[in-house]
């Protein structure tokens, strides 16, 4: 079972002092058969009150800044936060993962990942080109998208506006290593790339002008 309690039981004292009260209350009013009767292994929900009292009283006494009180303050915070974390494990297997129940002892839960679908063709990739490190090359980079199989690179040294012939550089896999070679020093070009996925090809990006060197 992937667990759905997150771990976070309070990131100063103040807020593992509230946490612990509140969590005590709400486990002590809770109507999940599962969690009765409490084992006797667990700190109690009681007990638990009585954590949280005695790390508010320390809280106080640390507030003079001596070294011995805030070095209690901070110990105890965190045997409490390691006494919350135990029993919400117990309370997550005990009530079977439901997140509402979970909620209800006053725990915090996981937010649900929600998958991403790619149901449609992909679209128009960012597409970035600039000058390899050989005369007459340009590296080039697309923006990787999720379920891509290729990614179509297309070059032309005519103006786009006058629908140019686009020439096929290739298709490459990884959309971080796109390598243009063989490009005449001085004359300007313009390359455009696309996405092709399982659902299709998308559309072509802007096309992006660069001068060969």
């Amino acid at each position: 079972m992937l667990t759905v309690l997150a771990p976070d039981f309070g990131s100063t004292a103040r807020e593992t002092v509230e946490m612990g009260r509140t969590i005590k209350v709400m486990l002590l009013n809770h109507d999940h058969p599962n969690l009765k009767p409490w084992p006797t292994w667990l700190r109690s929900p009681e007990g638990l009150g009585e954590d949280a009292d005695f790390l508010d009283a320390a809280i106080a006494r640390a507030q003079n800044h001596d070294v011995s009180m805030v070095k209690e303050r901070d110990e105890f915070h965190e045997l409490l936060k390691k006494r919350l974390a135990r029993i919400g494990q117990y309370v997550e297997v005990a009530v079977e993962g439901d997140r509402d129940a979970l909620k209800r002892a006053g725990f915090n839960v996981r937010p649900i990942q929600v998958k991403k679908s790619f149901s449609g063709p992909p679209p128009a990739p960012e597409f970035s080109v600039t000058h390899g490190k050989e005369s007459g090359t340009f590296s080039a980079k697309i923006t990787r998208y999720p379920g891509a199989k290729s990614y179509r690179v297309q070059i032309t040294d005519q103006d786009p506006s006058t629908n140019p012939t686009w020439l096929d550089v290739d298709d490459f896999p990884l959309a971080s290593k796109i390598l243009v070679s063989g490009r005449e020093p001085g004359k300007l070009y313009w390359l455009r790339a696309s996405i092709f996925s399982s659902a299709g090809r998308g559309p072509w990006c802007l096309p992006v002008s660069i001068r060969s060197l």
